[in-house]
């Protein structure tokens, strides 16, 4: 049982071993994951880094540039480095650790981010015992956005024990590349900024570029973004969660899936639903084919999930997706 679920989360959360700056609101707490929520403090930074045994105040006092107030909207620009300190904290005990990663709606919006942690020397990787503050750095690649204090952009899960690499069971997944047909879509370069915090509001031509292959592949080209997904159908049992994980380079020179984490009761249904796949190349372009390998796909044992589920009844925006792009888009 390396993940905790839902109950066991809000247990950490009564036990003040998870606490906020502010009121922790119920919708924060996924089926197997909380979600992570921006304070007002943030700020433009000249560089990334990993603090290793630094205070990230000192850090900040060094890389910043200006100080970002998001007790309003603010504007968060392309290409630009950002950190921001998170409203939630953490207090964990010697056998729980914790591992972050953005969420659907960060990765389908090209929007790098990490999670960092007073004298950590990784990025997203929340040691055992560990008790402090938590931020987060935000890098937007294809699009300025504009967001605002108590915004979530990246979920952290939490695995009891030191087994947390015990699998029971693993898959491969594919890329769907259909000839003729929409088959994914490509970031354009200039656009307006997108507001996060609207939903179903900005359309998707003025964005995107749409992909309809000639044949049963395409070329990714290099420095751009591309949204496709999956040739399998993905079932995760109420009792299971999982992780997509990237393939090594000698499969392809490009990156696959910023988010990668499937909640327990994804596509929990007898057809399955497929894995939304982000893809950037590295320094070349590179030819993507119809079935070509992107990742695998990792499941673990969970305590079953009875009540809320990942899907509609806790308003999951992409529990019956297939070729979609973030909610922001109409």
């Amino acid at each position: 049982m390396p993940y905790l679920n839902r109950t066991q989360i809000i247990k950490l959360i009564k036990n003040k071993q998870i606490y906020s700056n502010k009121s922790l609101n119920k919708n924060q707490i996924q089926p197997a994951s909380i979600d992570l929520t921006l304070s007002h403090k943030c700020y433009r930074i000249k560089a990334s880094f990993i603090p290793n045994n630094i205070k990230i105040s000192k850090i900040i006092s060094k890389l910043s540039l200006s100080k970002i107030n998001l007790n309003q909207n603010q504007l968060l620009e392309k290409n630009c480095i950002y950190l921001c300190e998170l409203n939630e904290k953490l207090n964990l005990p010697h056998d729980i650790m914790g591992k972050s990663n953005p969420k659907s709606t960060t990765g389908r919006l090209d929007i790098f981010t990490r999670v960092i942690t007073e004298k950590g020397q990784e990025y997203d990787n929340i040691n055992y015992n560990y008790s402090g503050k938590l931020y987060l750095e935000i890098i937007p690649q294809s699009f300025s956005i504009i967001i605002k204090k108590n915004i979530s952009l990246n979920q952290l899960r939490f695995f009891q024990g030191s087994n947390i690499e015990d699998r029971i069971n693993q898959t491969s997944i594919s890329v769907s590349i259909k000839r003729n047909q929409l088959t994914a879509y490509k970031a354009k370069k200039i656009t307006s900024a997108i507001n996060l915090n609207k939903t179903n509001f900005y359309e998707s031509d003025k964005y995107w570029e749409k992909i309809i292959p000639k044949d049963n592949y395409f070329i990714i080209e290099r420095d751009e973004f591309y949204i496709l997904r999956s040739k399998e159908s993905i079932i995760v049992k109420n009792n299971q969660a999982a992780e997509l994980e990237p393939y090594k380079d000698s499969f392809g020179n490009f990156r696959v899936h910023y988010a990668g984490f499937f909640d327990p009761g994804f596509g929990n249904n007898k057809l399955g639903t497929p894995a939304v796949l982000e893809l950037r190349a590295y320094d070349t372009p590179f030819i993507i084919r119809d079935g070509q390998l992107v990742g695998q796909l990792n499941y673990y044992q969970i305590d079953e999930v009875k009540k809320k589920i990942y899907g509609i009844n806790i308003q999951s925006n992409y529990h019956n997706q297939n070729l979609k792009l973030a909610k922001q888009f109409k």
